[in-house]
């Protein structure tokens, strides 16, 4: 018995000291979350985020639910430029002396438009995390991609098109 409670005990421990993740999750259609998993206290957080402007435009960044659940807080948009394909300097910190907050969730959603076929890298830099004392958080990241497909001409349109040309070509014999 006593065995039995100290392999729980020990494989607890791993979990115990895991390491946060900051990772980008592309969404549904052109979007992005900014997303955090295993934190504890997270209390405000700063990030950019790069992309390839020959594929992807930029166009809304929005806070996420996660750290809003601690209580008021102050978020900075950042600033977008889709000639570099660069999203910098966005931001939010809880407000007041309180906690943080832990576990996992949402830190921004990010939009996108399609400026070009292709697959586009979404890259995290410049990446800090603070806990409630103002000290840094140790942490991993993990990037992600969106793939940008140009679409092809629908079905309907090329039967229409075809029976058109059909349609001259009899007229004309």
């Amino acid at each position: 018995m006593r065995i039995t409670a100290l392999i729980f005990m020990l494989a607890a421990i791993p979990a115990a000291f895991a390491t946060p993740v900051v990772s980008v999750q592309p969404g549904p259609g052109l979007t992005a979350a900014i997303e955090i998993s295993g934190v504890t206290d997270l209390y405000a957080f700063q990030f950019d985020l790069s992309f390839l402007p020959q594929v992807l435009a930029a166009t809304t960044i929005t806070e996420g639910g996660f750290l809003p659940a601690a209580g008021f807080t102050f978020f900075v948009h950042g600033a977008i430029n889709n000639t570099i394909g660069t999203i910098s300097s966005t931001a939010d910190t809880v407000l007041g002396s309180i906690g943080g907050v832990s576990g996992s969730g949402v830190l921004a959603n990010v939009g996108f438009s399609p400026a070009g076929p292709g697959v586009s890298p979404l890259a995290l830099l410049n990446v800090q995390l603070l806990d409630s004392r103002l000290s840094p958080i140790v942490f991993t990241t993990m990037d992600g991609q969106i793939s940008q497909i140009t679409p092809e001409p629908g079905s309907f349109a090329l039967l229409f098109f075809g029976l058109f040309a059909l349609t001259l070509a009899v007229r004309r014999y």
